[in-house]
């Protein structure tokens, strides 16, 4: 299993503190749902509509060992059903799952696409975001 870096972890986090304008449950629910929104539009282009889809669904299956509730995700074809997914959890779980499955795709993307066209995408999705993007790091 390609394991998410911390560096991605830690990019996760980032984007959904940036999504997130309230620290209420809702409110973290709704920041997953945008930046699955902003991940899908920028990655569509380069992997369709569907591939981005089916990426999502296996991130889900990849860290429901871990979240598994994350089982229920079977199909990601726009954000409503992740949100519903992550609106019944806990707040703190919703943010540490949320991470997991961003953090998880981003690791799994990078495989496919390369760190350098990942890092352009991410930032194209949010470019007011300064600190570095995340790096690819050797799982051991």
């Amino acid at each position: 299993m390609n394991r998410p870096s911390p560096e991605q972890l830690k990019w996760a986090r980032r984007l959904l503190a940036h999504e997130e304008v309230a620290g209420s449950a809702e409110e973290r629910t709704t920041a997953a749902g945008r930046v699955y929104d902003k991940v899908h539009a920028r990655m569509a282009p380069l992997l369709g509509d569907v591939g981005v889809q089916l990426m999502f669904v296996r991130c889900a299956k990849l860290t429901q060992g871990q979240f598994a509730f994350l089982a229920e995700v079977s199909s990601l074809e726009d954000s409503t059903k992740l949100r519903e997914c992550l609106h019944a959890q806990d707040p703190a779980i919703t943010t540490e799952s949320a991470s997991a499955l961003f953090g998880t795709f981003f690791a799994l993307i990078t495989t496919f696409i390369g760190e350098r066209l990942t890092n352009q995408v991410i930032r194209s999705a949010w470019p007011m975001i300064e600190e570095q993007a995340p790096r690819e790091t050797k799982n051991e």
